[in-house]
């Protein structure tokens, strides 16, 4: 899935709107560009877990689908992640957008793609 172009087209756009006091700040632009490639990141790294997780299961091997759960458990952390960083990501774009100051400054509040 390629988001970039996506991301772009809806900052370029926001941009010519001049909406909110955020819409002329490019750092905020970068942060948001920066954070959701963190979450393409693990959305990437969950595509091929679910992978593994099909292979091991089609196998039919005991010893494959032992791994399988410790293959389900971090697709359960990364879930748990994504969550985080979108709560992360609409606090920041909120803030900064409505004219916070905090908007672009510590952006991630400590979670990072693997």
């Amino acid at each position: 899935m390629k988001r970039n172009g996506e991301t772009k087209r809806r900052r370029n756009e926001a941009e010519d709107a001049g909406q909110g006091g955020g819409g002329e700040d490019p750092a905020m632009w970068e942060n948001l560009d920066r954070n959701f490639r963190q979450v393409q990141s693990v959305f990437d790294r969950n595509r091929s877990l679910i992978q593994q997780v099909n292979d091991n299961h089609q196998s039919r091997m005991a010893d494959n689908m032992s791994k399988n759960v410790a293959l389900i458990q971090e697709l359960n952390g990364n879930i748990t992640k994504v969550v985080s960083m979108y709560s992360d990501l609409n606090t920041n774009f909120s803030s900064a957008f409505h004219g916070g100051k905090n908007g672009h400054e510590g952006g991630s509040s400590g979670t990072r793609a693997n």
